[in-house]
């Protein structure tokens, strides 16, 4: 292990000496004020401050090594705050990462079309990061707090990442990672169409293959979407656990998950929000023991599900407790209609609903069973 312990000071590009520390590069790749690509390195930066003075580049680049520990600086002004590219073994904890890039004005983004892996700016950015812990760091006011791309095997715990422009904590192509314990809360981003318009930002964001994570214990409120996995392009994301987490308070939907299959939402609390749970086009998916309540339209919106589960949760004052439904396929000579569609609905307690406990399309077969019904306008109509 190399140690290395910056003196304490402030620092800018034309201020911070590399040479005088073994283990960084003695030239720093242009725009990064400090360079690592050596295994071993135990940097200490407590009482030090990098700034970027807003003129883009890096504060600090980790790339092609591994075991690296960053801890206890101060990162701003910069378009990254961190940047980490191939290493395995990388761990940043108690970092303050905050206020780097982050247009608030930006309007929806090009990676609606396509993915744009390099991203836009912000805080800590992870690419083909493994086997690492991201922990205890504040990652707030960014564009995106924590990026990972291409990165699987980690731990994202403990950081504060809210007030985030358009992420809090985004995965792309990224698996296998444990996402717990985290405040992602305000990441947000209005356009002028109307006025829950978000641009697609959320709390915590998962697309194009991102499969197998564990997100446990977050919370993710008032945020655009709370948490959300998209489906615009690329391959599904599926089989994600997402359990205990807080997403209430969304002007667009609590939870949102669309094109994907196999994911679990377990014991999350959905309230206060235009949709609880909005899972278009899902498939073989759970939703059970979560608390969504005083949602604006439906608790649970599922529009060509399929094989969903949706059981032993308490959807109390929406418009609509639970609604599922598919568009009438187009009747025309040889065609059979709409296929059958199945889900199976038990054990809920649904009450107090504006307009019907439970609604669904005709071309569902339903298991209904074990469900209680209060107090509402209607219990169920097909």
């Amino acid at each position: 292990m190399i140690d290395v312990r910056v003196t304490p000071d402030r620092y800018t590009r034309g201020t911070f000496v590399p040479s005088q520390y073994p283990g960084l590069e003695t030239q720093s790749a242009p725009g990064a004020v400090i360079e690592i690509r050596t295994d071993g390195v135990m940097l200490d930066l407590s009482g030090v401050v990098l700034d970027g003075e807003r003129k883009g580049g890096v504060g600090i680049w980790v790339h092609d090594c591994e075991d690296v520990t960053i801890a206890n600086g101060t990162v701003i002004s910069f378009h990254y705050g961190i940047h980490a590219d191939n290493v395995s073994n990388l761990n940043i904890r108690g970092c303050v990462v905050s206020d780097n890039t982050n247009p608030l004005d930006a309007g929806w983004l090009p990676d609606i079309s396509g993915p744009v892996e390099e991203g836009f700016g912000g805080g800590i950015y992870l690419r083909r990061v493994r086997h690492s812990a991201i922990e205890n760091n504040q990652t707030g006011n960014n564009f995106n707090g924590i990026s990972l791309i291409r990165s699987d095997h980690n731990v994202i715990s403990g950081n504060h990442a809210s007030y985030c422009g358009n992420v809090g904590i985004y995965l792309l192509r990224s698996s296998h990672n444990e996402i717990s314990d985290n405040q992602a809360e305000h990441c947000i981003r209005y356009t002028d169409r109307f006025w829950c318009d978000t641009a697609d930002s959320a709390g915590i964001l998962l697309e194009d293959g991102s499969n197998h994570n564990r997100i446990t214990g977050n919370s993710l409120r008032y945020s655009g979407d709370g948490f959300f996995i998209r489906g615009h392009h690329g391959e599904p994301s599926r089989d994600n656990f997402v359990a205990r987490n807080d997403a209430s308070h969304s002007p667009n939907n609590a939870f949102e998950a669309v094109f994907t299959s196999g994911n679990v939402f377990e014991g999350n609390i959905a309230n206060y929000s235009n949709y609880g749970f909005w899972l278009g086009y899902s498939t073989d998916s759970a939703v059970r023991g979560n608390e969504i309540r005083t949602n604006r339209f439906d608790g649970i919106a599922i529009e060509h599900g399929q094989g969903n589960v949706i059981e032993g949760n308490r959807i109390e004052e929406n418009r609509n407790g639970i609604r599922l439904w598919s568009d009438p396929a187009p009747q025309t000579p040889g065609t059979a209609g709409n296929p059958r569609r199945h889900c199976t609905v038990s054990g809920n307690r649904v009450a107090d609903s504006r307009e019907c406990g439970i609604l669904v399309t005709d071309d569902h077969d339903l298991t209904l069973e074990r469900n209680s019904y209060e107090r509402n306008a209607r219990d169920y109509r097909f």
